[in-house]
């Protein structure tokens, strides 16, 4: 009862952010393109609350007909004696012509990255800690000296790193993954693990930006649990170091899951930028590409530039961010009740 609780929690939190997301795009795409009609001299109406919520539900007709295979339809209009057809094409062939990716596939990208990161930082972050706060020595005294660094250093900067490290120096993986992706394709080289190795660069990226921090939260879980009377009896009762330390990764599990859950967003972010960095064309690659400026040539021969801003793109972006924390919760309570017997029994 408490899981489907909080699953209807979790639902509810859902549909109350992706409200507020969309009116806040629809006040922007309203903003921007009233800029635009004013430069026009046309006249600029208001948006209100009312406009903007039927603004969210075409943002969500739009994420849901991404999914639609179906093609475009033709209109045709009339002028007097002649007549002209117009192509309006589908939400998917738009999304697909600005993004030259599929919903499925930015889909699938982003969440590759995160969870291959997921399961390095995890296992890693894990042993680390647990060796940290049990033995500690020269384990301890690594961990502690780089937390506070790599607190303050932002994913980006190891992005730089590893392009000169690994790529330059030692000419490993790609910094180009949407480039080495089609340049594999054309050859007909293309295989999983074509795939894995374009992606090698941001996810050591995400890796190293988030190891430490994740190590020195179990490694202050397994030193507070050091101090507990149970800790003690184990080690009067002669138990090998392997049998205590199982027992002390069982008991910190729970809250480190706790941790990794509400971190989840932070690490999710950060994924969408180092997909922009890398040119990974997942979910972060279609928000970069969702607001710029594009430069068109005016009937007069001069260059000139626009602001375009995907409104429906962006409602997707953000849908697709909030499934995802969604999936990342449940997942995480589920195992926190699994493994914490505690929570279980109510106790």
């Amino acid at each position: 009862m408490r899981f489907i609780g909080k699953i209807l929690e979790n639902v509810t939190l859902l549909i109350i952010v992706l409200i507020i997301t969309g009116v806040l795009i629809a006040q922007a795409e309203h903003k921007i393109d009233s800029i635009e009609l004013k430069k026009s001299g046309l006249p600029v109406g208001e948006m209100g609350i009312r406009e903007s919520l039927e603004k969210t539900y075409e943002y969500v007709n739009f994420s849901l007909a991404l999914f639609s295979r179906k093609n475009g339809s033709v209109v045709v209009v009339r002028y007097g004696n002649m007549t002209a057809k117009i192509y309006h094409p589908s939400p998917r062939e738009v999304f697909e012509k600005a993004f030259r990716t599929t919903p499925e596939r930015a889909i699938l990208t982003t969440f590759t990255v995160l969870l291959l990161t997921m399961v390095l930082v995890f296992l890693l972050g894990l042993y680390w800690g647990l060796k940290a706060g049990y033995r500690g020595g020269w384990w301890d005294r690594i961990l502690s000296a780089l937390a506070p660094i790599f607190s303050a250093i932002p994913g980006w900067f190891w992005a730089i790193f590893l392009l000169w490290m690994l790529w330059w120096r030692l000419d490993l993986s790609t910094i180009d993954y949407m480039g080495y992706i089609a340049h594999a394709k054309a050859t007909g080289e293309i295989s999983v693990l074509t795939y894995l190795n374009a992606l090698l660069l941001p996810v050591l990226t995400l890796t190293f930006a988030n190891v430490v921090i994740y190590a020195f939260n179990v490694r202050t879980l397994v030193k507070k649990e050091t101090h507990e009377e149970h800790f003690f009896a184990d080690v009067l009762k002669g138990l090998p170091d392997r049998r205590i330390m199982k027992k002390l990764l069982r008991t910190v599990l729970p809250s480190f899951l706790t941790f990794t859950s509400y971190n989840f967003l932070g690490l999710l972010i950060n994924a969408m930028a180092v997909e922009k960095l890398f040119n990974v064309n997942g979910i972060g690659y279609v928000f970069a590409h969702s607001a710029g400026k594009d430069y068109y040539v005016s009937p007069s021969g001069e260059i000139e530039s626009t602001f375009v801003f995907h409104g429906n793109a962006l409602f997707f972006v953000a849908a697709v961010m909030v499934l995802l924390y969604f999936l990342n919760s449940a997942v995480m309570e589920a195992l926190y009740l699994k493994l914490d017997p505690r929570v279980r029994r109510n106790v």
